[in-house]
């Protein structure tokens, strides 16, 4: 293990810059959700470079196709209704503002619980993405190969079931520590996967600063 590690500080100080980053505007919350949908089962060091190809050429980067264009042109058209309406949730301050935006974002087509509630994580520091990495740790009888495990899977529910599995979901997340916890953890088992491009989990934590900008 190197000496390099994520910390409470690391933390704190990326995650804030996301947050007032992707509060700062429609079209910061939209690049903060294409770096979300950029994350989808891709390697982590590859993010930088795909983030750079976003802020040039837009819905016309190379690695936007298939769910993740449709997800995209969803945000691209409604990205002022999206923004507005997650401000109310944020600035009304209650106590399931996590629960509220990730339902918002599930409105994305090709976003998930976990990737609704990774993009919730950036926006306002709470909730936590239950990934590939993730599932493996906190369910281990679920096959992590096959994706988002069925108890998250939301496609065809209704509004009522969705919010039932979001419940579930956010009671994982509080097992598993939080958001804060979560990120550190995560943040530094990515660095001991991936000894090739980062030096431990501070790099791989701040390369969340360098996407999201």
């Amino acid at each position: 293990m190197n000496n390099f590690q994520a910390t409470r500080k690391d933390y704190l100080a990326h995650n804030k810059h996301c947050r007032v980053f992707g509060q700062s505007s429609p079209k910061a919350l939209e690049l903060l959700i294409a770096f979300v949908f950029a994350s989808i089962r891709v390697q982590t060091f590859l993010l930088p470079k795909y983030m750079k190809e976003w802020r040039k050429r837009g819905l016309k980067s190379s690695w936007i196709w298939g769910n993740k264009r449709t997800g995209l042109e969803y945000v691209r058209k409604n990205r002022q209704s999206l923004y507005d309406r997650a401000m109310l949730i944020i600035k009304a301050k209650k106590s399931n503002m996590a629960h509220d935006l990730i339902m918002l974002f599930l409105e994305v087509p090709g976003l998930g619980i976990p990737k609704s509630a990774f993009v919730v994580q950036l926006l306002t520091g709470m909730t936590g993405c239950m990934d590939v990495h993730n599932i493996r740790k906190y369910m281990p009888e679920a096959d992590a190969s096959k994706g988002t495990p069925n108890v998250f899977q939301t496609s065809g529910n209704t509004i009522a079931t969705k919010s039932t599995k979001v419940d579930l979901y956010q009671k994982l997340v509080k097992k598993a520590g939080g958001s804060q916890s979560m990120w550190i953890d995560w943040c530094n088992h990515i660095g001991i996967l991936q000894p090739k491009y980062f030096s431990g989990g501070y790099d791989v934590s701040k390369l969340h600063v360098e996407c999201v900008r």
